[in-house]
């Protein structure tokens, strides 16, 4: 276009030029040194934008072949550029959608095209990692560190959460700890140290650390009281499986009074305590927790303490019956109460509703035992053994819904293997 314009630019000057000259004949005389140029005012012209087009023509293309070393650095750095971002687009597409191998290949591909590889090879080393090539997954993790020296925060947090998914807690904590170190700040840090904190059960470190994430507002305040339950829950159940009473009960006074509420905590703690035959404590909590909100937990194991004064303790859960009179863990709670009491009959007719209620391997053992004591040796033979078949089919139950859940788990992960 612009050659186009430039073309009828210089016809209608020459045109003109033409017109002029015609009417306006005159003699051009150019004289240097010894040599004289005499020539028409018409040709005069027209030679001078001729030479004026060459010239012009002239240095545009040496200016062109000058420039071509720059033009064809520019088309390389370009095409650089495109090539980067097409492999970075391509890696990070197959990484969604699930197609690890292709996303792997794609991202080391682009490594030759970019500048900054950093990118790439962190997320090579994530889709190596679901491949399960762990060594590939650290050597990207390395040349990651090599090529992005300054970027350390983010490349150990992309290395301690790779370890944590793969199970390697402790790999993981020796990573966040040397992060923690260098930036005692970093609020990601943090994070990742509560979760491996929680994966290796350090119960200790996980309550000394949730001050910090909820001063930093880090969490909810709903997750900060379920880490903390959580975390207390696993101190009473570490300690009770240490046999050590004292510091069992030394971990539910250090709890916080408001969250000793909590059913969870107080259905532990009960739990733990009842290993040590010594639950005087528990039956005063349990009481005060089922007169607030009934819990099914809760009255199964007020039925398994031993208050101070077991008549009391029976009158109490007779009371509950006004509003769950046919409860079969109410009537075992009311049939081994009934027990500590000496009330034989009592007991025989609460366990008798209990199991024709809701059979429950805990009701047959507690009756059998009851008429083992009163010297019905057949009749306590008999429910022992009905108590046990309950007790096989049950677990037999609970293992085949198991393998099931399983075999489904299976299927829905080779499904998706297919599609992806």
């Amino acid at each position: 276009m612009k050659l186009l314009l430039l073309f009828i630019v210089a016809l209608l000057l020459a045109a003109g030029v033409a017109s002029y000259t015609t009417s306006e004949s005159g003699i051009v005389l150019i004289t240097i040194l010894d040599w004289t140029v005499q020539t028409s005012t018409t040709f005069f012209l027209v030679m001078l934008i001729v030479i004026f087009v060459l010239i012009y023509f002239s240095i545009r293309i040496f200016l062109q072949i000058w420039d071509t070393p720059g033009e064809l650095r520019r088309w390389k750095k370009q095409r650089r550029q495109q090539l980067s971002e097409q492999y970075l687009t391509r890696g990070l597409l197959a990484l969604v959608e699930g197609r690890w191998k292709v996303a792997e290949e794609a991202l080391v591909k682009g490594v030759r095209y970019t500048k900054t590889p950093l990118i790439n090879y962190l997320c090579a080393a994530r889709a190596a990692q679901r491949q399960g090539k762990i060594t590939r997954r650290d050597q990207y993790l390395g040349l990651a560190h090599t090529t992005g020296p300054d970027a350390k925060i983010a490349l150990g947090l992309t290395q301690a959460e790779l370890q944590i998914n793969q199970q390697q807690t402790e790999l993981a904590l020796a990573t966040l700890t040397h992060l923690h170190e260098q930036q005692p700040a970093q609020k990601q840090v943090k994070v990742l140290l509560l979760k491996t904190y929680t994966e290796m059960e350090a119960w200790k470190d996980v309550l000394k650390l949730l001050p910090e994430l909820e001063r930093a507002k880090l969490l909810s305040k709903e997750n900060i009281i379920a880490a903390q339950l959580q975390a207390y829950a696993g101190l009473m159940r570490e300690t009770g499986s240490n046999a050590n009473k004292r510091q069992l009960e030394n971990i539910w006074l250090s709890i916080p009074k408001k969250m000793r509420r909590e059913l969870h905590l107080l259905e532990v703690y009960t739990t733990e305590k009842l290993k040590f035959a010594d639950t005087k404590d528990c039956e005063p909590l349990l009481k005060q927790a089922l007169k607030i909100r009934w819990d099914a937990g809760i009255i199964r194991l007020y039925g398994l303490v031993e208050g101070k004064d077991p008549a009391r303790q029976l009158a109490f859960a007779e009371s509950l019956q006004a509003g769950h009179a046919h409860d079969p863990l109410l009537l075992l709670t009311l049939g081994r109460l009934s027990i500590r009491n000496s009330l034989w009959g009592k007991a025989r007719t609460y366990l008798k509703e209990c199991i024709a209620i809701h059979a429950m391997p805990e009701a047959y053992r507690e009756l059998a035992v009851l008429l083992e004591r009163q010297g019905d040796y057949s009749a306590a033979a008999s429910y022992y053994q009905q108590g046990l078949s309950l007790a096989t089919s049950i677990a037999r139950h609970d293992s085949v819904k198991m393998l099931e859940q399983a075999e489904d788990e299976n299927t829905v992960a080779a499904g998706a293997r297919q599609v992806v």
